[in-house]
């Protein structure tokens, strides 16, 4: 525990000196000024809170999801294209653990990022509204999820491809995963009557973790009423699917040959 808790830290700081956190604090600026931003051009319609909200929330999730895959998709290969692994590894350290302080570290960076963009999100809001809306964060919260289940696939395609390669899979299960089963309805199946290609996307979504569950975001600005217990469900089924891919993860990193 103590050399995972170690290695952990290490990786988080690498990331941070490679200056990972400067895209945070460029968006949380941005998010600051969103709200009086759009309540400029609102032309005296009340409707800049829904939107500011709509627009703020659908840029962090993009920005989650971009920087789960840029993390997770590089961490590893670096460390063996340096060859920073070798020493590492020659320690008494079971590579579960290094594959598991390269993941920890990288939801310790998105955490916090995601926080930090909440709470600029929520005080921007609060200065033009002069109420604190909290329920952002039920939003900011299943972004979390959907950005680790994100990144834990990404790390374990990484283990065996390159970067780019892995990034790719990355950015192809987030796709896959948030296609809603409406747009394989209608724009497969009744518009252009594919039933092939109607078909396999639903066998993908059902080989991908749905990712189209963690879309709170409509709920949250149009304030839908939702199962107070479909949070905490959903962020269940997130540390299912991190589980199995760092699973995974480790299972082909211990068979590859370094």
């Amino acid at each position: 525990m103590k050399a995972l808790a170690s290695l952990t830290k290490l990786y988080f700081l690498g990331n941070v000196r490679r200056q990972a956190h400067l895209a945070t604090l460029f968006l949380g600026v941005i998010l600051l000024m969103l709200p009086a931003y759009v309540n400029a051009f609102s032309l005296g319609i009340n409707a800049f809170e829904r939107v500011s909200k709509d627009f703020g929330l659908t840029l962090i999730n993009y920005f989650a999801i971009a920087m789960s895959i840029l993390l997770a998709s590089g961490s590893i290969p670096r460390d063996i294209e340096n060859r920073s692994l070798y020493p590492i590894l020659a320690r008494p350290i079971h590579r579960y653990q290094y594959i598991l302080a390269h993941f920890l570290a990288i939801v310790a960076l998105l955490s916090l990022s995601l926080t930090f963009l909440g709470i600029c999100m929520s005080v921007s809001l609060a200065a033009m509204t002069q109420t604190l809306d909290l329920s952002l964060f039920t939003a900011v919260i299943a972004t979390f999820g959907q950005a680790a289940i994100v990144a834990s696939v990404t790390m374990a395609a990484s283990t065996v491809a390159s970067p780019a390669l892995a990034g790719t899979v990355g950015v192809f299960v987030f796709l896959i995963g948030s296609l809603p089963g409406a747009f394989v309805r209608f724009f497969l199946v009744e518009d252009r009557d594919s039933q092939l290609s109607a078909n396999l996307a639903t066998a993908l979504k059902a080989a991908l973790p749905n990712l189209s569950l963690f879309a709170m975001k409509d709920a949250v600005v149009h304030h839908v009423d939702y199962n107070p217990a479909y949070v905490p469900a959903i962020m269940v089924y997130a540390v299912v699917w991190v589980a199995l891919s760092v699973l995974v993860a480790a299972v082909l990193f211990g068979r590859r040959d370094l």
